[in-house]
């Protein structure tokens, strides 16, 4: 199966649609305003993050981006799974009945889904700031480091604010075990794997020709640069979203690492687009 245009403008409408809500949603949760019934909007939006990288990777590569998503699925319902009825690798938890449907009465379809957009969101991130450089285990390295940064943002949302899911095992980090980051890395180094394996050399990093062919608006601009970093976006958008939510609610170590993030994630971009070749 080729790359076909009806999932790229799949991706992009689960993108679109994911920014539309974002403000709203940061706000609310961040002032702790979320109304009653809104609280299914927060499964709703893991669901379209989760379904804009899977259009992303059949829009994109085709049969083997198809392959790489489906094989990327299956790793963490499984590991989610198997850590949810034997503590093993991330520690014992428990999911709680707040994000619905769930496989087999245990793993959310969410957590799935959100898995996704967290693996291909920091691998993504991990190739533009390596630009080729590290090798296969250099950039699974990254993407674990990058997983686990995005990890510690999220714990406390989603237990303290959300209530997804709750540690019975605890650790000195908001009460979360040391080796739920080992388990994350390792994840991360396996989702890594799978797609630099699975994708072209140069997969994740827009091509030469995109950034310089003069463009005739700012849409014409904007769509190409969105369409070949849909993962990546959505992992920064969603670290902007825990970082605000952590500082308002009153997590400040995880607040803290997300505006590090950022900020380092700034300039390095800032960095890269100051040494991009300049056309018309």
């Amino acid at each position: 199966m080729s790359p076909s245009p009806l999932f790229q403008w799949l991706s992009l409408a689960c993108f679109f649609a994911y920014c539309a809500v974002f403000p709203g949603s940061t706000i609310t949760v961040a002032l702790n305003a979320v109304p009653a019934w809104g609280l299914w909007m927060g499964a709703a939006m893991l669901i379209v993050q989760g379904l804009a990288v899977i259009f992303w990777g059949l829009g994109m590569y085709g049969a083997r981006g198809g392959l790489a998503v489906g094989l990327a699925a299956v790793l963490a319902w499984a590991v989610e799974h198997i850590g949810e009825t034997t503590g093993w690798p991330f520690g014992r938890y428990q999911y709680t009945e707040m994000l619905q449907p769930q496989i087999l009465g245990i793993v959310p379809v969410p957590i799935t889904l959100a898995w996704l957009m967290a693996g291909f969101g920091s691998w993504q991130l991990a190739r533009l700031a390596l630009g080729g450089r590290g090798g296969r285990i250099g950039l699974a390295t990254l993407t674990g480091v990058l997983i686990v940064v995005l990890d510690l943002q999220i714990e406390t949302v989603a237990t303290f604010i959300n209530a997804y899911w709750t540690w019975i095992d605890t650790g000195p980090y908001y009460q979360v075990p040391p080796q739920n980051f080992v388990g994350w890395w390792i994840v991360g180094f396996l989702m890594a794997l799978i797609m630099t394996f699975l994708l072209p050399p140069d997969a994740g990093v827009e091509p030469a020709d995109a950034l310089s062919t003069p463009k005739p608006s700012l849409w014409a601009r904007t769509l190409p640069f969105v369409w070949h970093r849909v993962p990546a976006l959505l992992y920064m958008l969603s670290s902007i979203f825990f970082t605000a939510a952590n500082l308002a609610r009153g997590y400040p170590l995880a607040g803290l690492v997300g505006v590090i993030f950022l900020a380092v994630a700034g300039w390095i971009g800032a960095t890269q687009r100051r040494h991009q070749p300049r056309n018309g």
